[in-house]
């Protein structure tokens, strides 16, 4: 037996000329002139060998046949455009791993929901820590991009400069210094806020039960010590208060937001990481270059 097949542009052809009701109106919609229509029809019932249209008719009308087969190539036409699709998925599918600053995390929410709304398939495996600990992995290869707070690494560029603010309410220590929150010497946002205190001649000194951002922001919460953070950061975290002008002086500068890259990371994964920053940092309080 001879085996029929049917292209799939004959079904497409076929089902614009029924929803635009005629072979003039088709060949606009299809963007081909209406001798072509014509030879596209007459190749499709040549391979189902019968007539798809009564064209003795007016209005034009399929037959049975015409009919029946207009039913299934839709289904066809469905099918062909999921299957694309699928494909089309796989190809641009991205997958990679990538580090963000814990001072940035609050961004992370929205970008999550960001990306699944206006990228379903990209997958980022995504990991948070402090920035000199993610500089580290960058260059050992173990991530693949990673956004950084005042931290520079040789393959990175700057995405602009996040504002901060002070938060807290503490009383003072008997020998009127003030208690301060920071994670370690490593940290850049640490470095800044000595910088500036120093600066301004503000007594501090180091509250001991701090060793990572989640502490410092309890002990922050508890009333118990100051720190600086993003400037909108009580917007998510309202038990943060921000902290009087007059009491610590004004807030550290601003600190520069970099997005590393590993040296491996080619443009795909580059072009990847820059969508997972932008969507993390667009609620943040991050001023332009």
């Amino acid at each position: 037996m001879v085996q029929r097949d049917i292209e799939v542009k004959l079904l497409r052809t076929l089902v614009a000329i029924v929803d635009e009701c005629g072979f003039a109106r088709a060949a606009q919609a299809l963007h081909v002139t209406q001798p072509t229509v014509s030879q596209q029809m007459q190749r499709l019932e040549s391979i189902v060998q019968a007539p798809v249209f009564q064209r003795d008719k007016r209005p034009l009308q399929l037959t049975p046949v015409g009919r029946e087969l207009v039913a299934h190539a839709r289904r066809v036409l469905m099918l062909n455009g999921e299957v694309l699709s699928k494909l089309s998925a796989i190809q641009s599918d991205q997958s990679f791993s990538m580090g963000c600053s814990v001072h940035l995390a609050d961004g992370l929410r929205n970008m999550l929901g960001r990306l699944a709304a206006e990228r379903p398939h990209l997958r980022c495996a995504m990991t948070t820590g402090l920035s000199s600990a993610l500089a580290d992995r960058l260059a050992l290869g173990e991530l693949e991009a990673a956004l950084l707070l005042g931290t520079r690494t040789p393959r990175s560029e700057v995405l602009g400069r996040l504002r901060l603010a002070w938060f807290g309410d503490a009383p003072l220590a008997s020998g009127k210094s003030f208690p301060m929150a920071f994670v370690s010497e490593r940290s850049a946002l640490s470095v800044r806020i000595i910088d500036t205190l120093a600066e301004h001649g503000v007594a501090w000194h180091s509250v001991p039960w701090c060793s990572d951002p989640l502490s410092i922001r309890a002990s922050v919460q508890a009333g118990l010590a100051y720190t600086a953070l993003p400037a909108d950061t009580h917007h998510n975290h309202p038990s943060l208060h921000p902290t009087p002008a007059q009491v610590l002086g004004p807030p550290p500068e601003p600190l520069l937001v970099h997005l590393g890259f590993s040296a491996t990371a080619g443009e795909t994964v580059r072009e990847a990481a820059r969508a997972v920053a932008r969507a993390t940092l667009s609620d943040l309080p991050l001023v332009p270059l």
